[in-house]
């Protein structure tokens, strides 16, 4: 990465936020940015019940099996699959056969919340592979077709950048957006929101855990020690509230309302 005067003000993605800043690498497709939602939908299983936010979001960060699209593209790292609207991430799942019985996960970038909570305030650096046709590598990958010099040579430059994630042209949702998160970029993302429907039994029960509310990202910290009950149902872990977890997302939330109390009260004696 170079230093930010290489980068120059470019279109914003579609699930971001108008208005933001986004600053584009002057020779690579790279970009800094802020102000995203990001979705991603996984199929229920009935192993989640009981399983705190937390936890479920852990588990949405894994080195691919042996044998998946990515595995062979980013040997050994960490990656966090997510969309740009619950749509997109919807078509994804199901264009690989899931069930209506599904879980989403509704995130943000931390660090644009009035209260952050991950103690990170770096900006999204993005690599925006629509620029050189990642999704079609994707498909070679899919297919066990071997990639060319240029597309090795692509993969391996967006290894070097070092980037939070890869963004690429949906081929479930034409026109939409799918993300690679890498766990750099992972550990920048808060969950605002995480749904249950069940849409494959009868009476099609859903239910939500929120964690984050308003425009401003207002976080519930204590909300990762939730977790779902049959049918549908909430119930919340007590064990969480004495995590390492928790207790920084605690930290994090109370200096950053300290800062705001300090603002206006400095503001006041003018």
């Amino acid at each position: 990465m170079k230093k930010r005067t290489d980068y120059f003000d470019v279109p914003f993605f579609p699930n971001q936020d108008f208005g933001r800043k986004i600053y584009k690498h002057n020779k690579l497709p790279v970009y800094r940015t802020d102000e995203f939602n990001f979705f991603r939908c996984i199929e229920f299983d009935e192993n989640f019940y009981g399983k705190n936010v937390y936890e479920l979001n852990e588990g949405n960060l894994r080195i691919p099996y042996n044998g998946s699209r990515y595995s062979s593209l980013f040997p050994k790292q960490k990656l966090s699959y997510w969309a740009d609207s619950v749509e997109t991430a919807r078509k994804e799942i199901k264009r690989h056969g899931a069930s209506n019985n599904i879980i989403t996960f509704w995130s943000y970038d931390d660090a644009t919340s009035t209260f952050p909570i991950l103690g990170n305030d770096e900006k999204l650096i993005i690599i925006d592979g629509r620029d050189v046709g990642f999704h079609r590598i994707l498909q070679k990958n899919e297919e066990n077709i071997e990639l060319n010099l240029e597309e090795k040579n692509i993969i391996k430059d967006i290894i070097d950048c070092n980037p939070d994630c890869l963004a690429y042209n949906s081929v479930s949702n034409p026109g939409a957006v799918n993300y690679i998160f890498f766990e750099k970029g992972f550990r920048k993302l808060a969950i605002r929101e995480v749904r249950l429907r069940l849409g494959s039994k009868q009476g099609k029960n859903q239910n939500r855990i929120v964690l984050a509310a308003t425009s401003d990202y207002n976080p519930f910290p204590e909300s990762y020690g939730k977790y779902f009950l049959p049918i549908a149902k909430t119930g919340f872990d007590k064990t969480y509230l004495d995590t390492d977890d928790y207790k920084k997302k605690y930290s994090n939330k109370k200096h950053g309302l300290e800062l705001i109390n300090n603002f206006h009260i400095k503001n006041g004696k003018k």
